[in-house]
């Protein structure tokens, strides 16, 4: 038994591949499942795996394609992928090469839309000063929507009834489905670019998220961004509010209120016409009478401009002027006068004849009380300097000498001799004795002491304290 030829891995890949080729079911594959291991490379490709309970499937969606994904795919998100299956021979396994990717599920759409209105707001479609105010009352109105839905009906009766002389422009769409979004961004430009057209309603009635989709989408969010004049929205309910609802000029709840926005009543007009008439006739009336005061006024500014108005103004002056001088030179001679007065009788007051009487009075009793105060203090002054004179008289030395005493100093030194020890023979003495002195020689006596003691005063001084300030005075 003869072996069949082995072949190579690639031989194997390509049959493979071949084989999956051929089958034209796997050329045109929607899947569904959940994403895992989601990668963005710097390439721009984008590489996941969608598995559900019991088998995962490699996918990839190149740059070109995943530029196109209109939202941002996470890992656990429940998508639908279509593309084409194919062999990937480096690695030997399948894959779909995914070209569009939806979110799947209402979880699923409304994280979707949610992304979009992120990245648009930071694009700044969404800003409100871009939005464009709407005309009073146009003449041509734009009306997108679907052939079928009962939007268009509304829209028309509403009209019809308010302002029948507008004249509206319809503007067919689909409204939901696939490829609902591409029929609402033709819709718009056809609508931007007829001639007339003063405002845009891109309209239809309620329905899911899954209905709503295509006011969710970026391109019609851009077309009426792009839209040459504005755009008014009256999309699904009250609750109902779409990307499309956010970037256009006006958002109204429901179709039938988009119609009552975009065009007045045609009896409301008619009622602010006639309250604007009666404000204008009340403001002419008003201008009216201003106008003539003001020209009052000046018809009596120009008289008092004549030279007979201005005579009799200034003779008027003068005369005020003569009365106020009058009265001020009366009025200050009466106040000069009455100051002279109150001067006068200060100046009596304050005479010096008037004073002399009692400054004499002062001065005698203060001579008195002074002469008295001199006589005491010269008594008092004499009575201690006789006591001070008793008390001298009854120190001096010379009372000493009359009761027989003596004081003897040597005449040479003039030292006080008080014993005979200090004086030698021949030495010369003075002896004072109460009648005067006596002078003498020593015939006989001792040696003469070197400490004798000199005479501290002379016979006559009186010995004694210092006299006091009292016995100087």
């Amino acid at each position: 038994m003869t072996n069949p030829a082995a072949c190579t891995v690639s031989d194997l890949t390509t049959v493979v591949g071949n084989a999956l080729a051929a089958r034209p079911e796997l050329e045109d594959v929607l899947v569904e499942g959940e994403i895992s291991n989601l990668t963005r490379p710097s390439s721009g490709h984008v590489y996941f795996t969608l598995k559900d309970r019991s088998a995962a499937l490699a996918c990839v969606s190149f740059r070109t394609h995943a530029l196109r994904i209109p939202f941002a795919p996470e890992n656990g998100m429940t998508v639908v992928a279509h593309g084409v299956v194919s062999v990937y021979p480096q690695q030997g396994r399948y894959q779909l090469l995914v070209d569009r990717l939806e979110p799947s599920g209402v979880g699923a759409l409304a994280l979707a839309v949610e992304q979009r209105k992120r990245s648009l707001a930071a694009e700044g479609l969404l800003d409100p000063r871009l939005k464009r105010p709407l005309p009073l009352l146009p003449r041509r109105v734009a009306l997108v929507t679907s052939r079928t839905g009962a939007a268009l009906h509304d829209v028309i009766t509403v009209m019809g009834r308010r302002a029948p002389c507008v004249d509206v422009v319809f503007s067919p769409a689909t409204v939901q489905g696939d490829g609902a979004a591409d029929t609402i961004v033709a819709a718009l430009r056809r609508a931007g670019r007829a001639r007339g057209i003063e405002v845009v309603l891109l309209v239809r009635g309620g329905g899911s998220l899954e209905d709503l989709m295509a006011f969710n989408d970026e391109a019609v969010a851009r077309a009426i961004r792009a839209c040459p004049v504005p755009v008014v929205t009256g999309v699904g309910h009250e609750t109902d509010v779409t990307i499309a609802d956010l970037v256009a000029d006006h958002r109204s709840a429901t179709p039938s209120a988009a119609a009552e926005t975009t065009v007045p009543s045609c009896g409301q007009l008619r009622a602010q016409l006639e309250a604007l008439d009666r404000r204008l006739g009340e403001a002419l009336r008003s201008e009216l009478v201003h106008k003539r005061q003001r020209a009052s006024r000046r018809s009596t500014s120009l008289d008092r401009l004549s030279p007979g108005w201005r005579l009799a103004r200034m003779r008027q002056d003068l005369q005020g002027h003569e009365a106020r001088l009058r009265s001020a030179l009366l009025t200050g001679v009466a106040t000069r006068h009455r100051g002279l007065e109150r001067r006068r009788g200060s100046l009596a007051l304050h005479s010096p004849l008037q004073a002399l009487p009692l400054h004499r009075a002062r001065l005698a009793g203060r001579s008195e009380r002074l002469g008295a105060e001199v006589r005491r203090l010269v008594d008092g002054r004499l009575r201690r300097l006789d006591g001070a004179h008793g008390r001298l008289q009854a120190l001096s030395p010379l009372r000493v000498l009359e009761r027989g005493y003596s004081i003897t100093v040597a005449e040479a030194s003039g030292r006080l001799v008080t014993s005979a020890a200090m004086v030698a023979t021949g030495a010369v003495l003075r002896t004072r004795l109460a009648g005067g002195s006596v002078r003498s020689e020593v015939l006989d006596g001792g040696a003469a002491a070197s400490d004798a003691a000199p005479v501290e005063r002379m016979y006559d001084e009186r010995p004694g304290p210092p006299p006091s300030n009292e016995d100087r005075a």
